[in-house]
Formats: C-alpha cells, sequence, structure tokens
C-alpha cells in the first residue's frame, strides 16, 4: 500500500498486489519455458494425454488469476467534494464505489477470523449509516500496520483513534 495524498482535505491510497503479479508471471513463465524442454528432452510424454492438458490448464488458471485477483486498489477521501471513493480496476473492468463522508460511521478494524497460532486475521472496514460495511483490502499484513491505517483514516475524519487489545 502506499499513500499518494495526505493533506487537510485529501487522503489517497493504492495498493497494487505486485507480488500476486510476479508469482504468476513467473508461474507462467515457467510452464512456457516447460513446455519446449520436455519437447525437445522427453518428446514421448506429449503422446500421453494429459501433458498438453496440464500445459492448458496451467496457462489459463494463471490468466484467470490475474484477471480476477490482480486488482489495484484505489481508496480516495475527499474532504472538497465530501466524497469517499474505492476503485478496483483489473484487467477486463472497474469497479467504482462512492458514498458521502458523512455516511461514513465508523471505521475499524475488525476480526474475521483466529489462527491457532494467537494471530488474528483482521481487515479494515468502513461502517455506514445505511447498515452496509465496505472492507478495505489494502494489501497490509500485521495488525499494526491495518490498525496504523484505521487510525490515519479515522483522524483524517475527525474521529478517536481505535485502540487494539488482544
Amino acid at each position: 500500500m502506499v499513500i499518494l495524498e495526505h493533506t487537510k482535505t485529501q487522503l489517497k491510497f493504492r495498493y497494487r498486489p505486485y507480488s500476486l503479479w510476479l508469482g504468476t508471471g513467473g508461474w507462467m513463465l515457467g510452464i512456457l519455458f516447460l513446455v519446449p524442454i520436455i519437447y525437445l528432452q522427453l518428446s514421448w510424454m506429449f503422446y500421453l494425454w494429459w501433458i498438453p492438458l496440464f500445459l492448458v490448464v496451467n496457462v489459463v488458471a494463471s490468466i484467470l488469476l490475474l484477471i480476477f485477483a490482480g486488482r489495484v486498489v484505489i481508496c480516495h477521501f475527499d474532504k472538497d467534494y465530501n466524497g469517499f471513493t474505492l476503485k478496483r480496476r483489473s484487467l477486463l473492468n472497474t469497479q467504482v464505489i462512492w458514498h458521502p463522508l458523512a455516511h461514513i460511521i465508523d471505521v475499524q478494524v475488525e476480526a474475521i477470523g483466529w489462527n491457532p497460532d494467537r494471530n488474528a486475521n483482521c481487515q479494515i472496514a468502513l461502517f455506514l449509516k445505511s447498515g452496509d460495511r465496505i472492507p478495505l483490502d489494502l494489501g497490509l499484513r500485521s495488525i499494526n500496520d491495518k490498525l496504523n491505517t484505521a487510525n490515519l483514516i479515522r483522524k483524517f475524519l475527525n474521529m478517536t483513534p481505535q485502540k487494539w487489545s488482544y
């Protein structure tokens, strides 16, 4: 996550899933380099029905992963226009969510699960007057980073900071 803008009237975050892009791209290139190696060294394997199917399925799965999970997220709080915009942009489409800042009643780091090693799975969520909640996936791993980001948003919206208790 990168803070693009942080002023009195603007707060803007951007998350690009670089690790997903690099991992999927490396997997696709690895599969594509594997095809000539198998063909040159072990050409008899191409007569097995499942080898070409395995290669095609891997490439298609990698492309689908890039399309559906490799989304760029831009979160923009704007006091000038009194609005909150959440853009999720993928290769095929862009989803835009807009709400007035006055509709945001709370920003929380909420636990969505618990691991046996006593680490909570958490996410930042915006709670609206309508009862809806908007989860913000900004690619943050640690609880402290999520709490600091939530408190930055809360401070921007003139709310009291949230404290985390185990």
